[in-house]
């Protein structure tokens, strides 16, 4: 009886090893210039996978005063520029990113919304948990930290979340494009690794 549990054993163990190795991580949660590429692009089952049929879109904006990009739902950066007492608008809309869960879904990690003191510059990274926020030196968490529910491996049809920096103008850009990163990059932008996992727009 025990040699045959660990002939089972043997057996398995290379099966459950593969299993581990499905996803990809995201490797560096660090805002520092860094080159990822993502090498393993696997699939889960569907009980394993958020329900894409609850996301929302995600939108990009520009801060044109503090010289910053936010991302967040259409409806909180339209009510940023409207609860303004009298200035112009704050925030220039830069169109649809990305798809994710406003509310935690099962294999879902938390992307967090970290500002800079002076609110001139914006991180965005996933965090452990909705109760641990990431550390950077430099940033802290903001009024609603949390803005979206993602993966933080590259499952179930998902996409990098790319950033790219100009560090010159202390300001992070958020894009699924490669070519729009690339383009960036040509510019003089540095990347800024893979910032989390998310649903295309199509």
């Amino acid at each position: 009886m025990i040699a045959s549990s660990n002939f089972l054993r043997v057996l398995m163990l290379p099966a459950f090893l593969g299993i581990a190795s499905l996803a990809t991580p995201v490797l560096n949660r660090d805002i520092s210039s860094a080159v990822h590429s993502i090498q393993d692009m696997s699939t889960r089952s569907a009980n394993t996978c958020a329900d894409p049929s609850l996301s929302k879109t995600f939108f990009e904006g520009y801060d044109g005063l503090n010289t910053a990009h936010l991302m967040d739902l259409h409806y909180s950066l339209v009510n940023v520029d409207s609860v303004q007492a009298s200035a112009p608008p704050l925030v220039i809309f830069q169109g649809a990113v990305f798809k994710a869960w406003p509310t935690q879904q099962p294999f879902t990690v938390p992307l967090f919304r970290l500002g800079a003191a002076n609110n001139n510059d914006f991180v965005f990274m996933v965090g452990a948990d909705a109760q641990t926020p990431p550390i950077v030196s430099g940033f802290g968490a903001t009024g609603t930290p949390i803005i979206a529910w993602v993966y933080n491996t590259a499952v179930c049809g998902s996409v990098p979340l790319m950033s790219a920096v100009l560090a010159k103008q202390t300001d992070h850009y958020y894009t699924t494009d490669p070519d729009e990163h690339a383009g960036l990059l040509s510019l003089g932008w540095t990347d800024g690794g893979v910032v989390a996992f998310v649903l295309p727009l199509m």
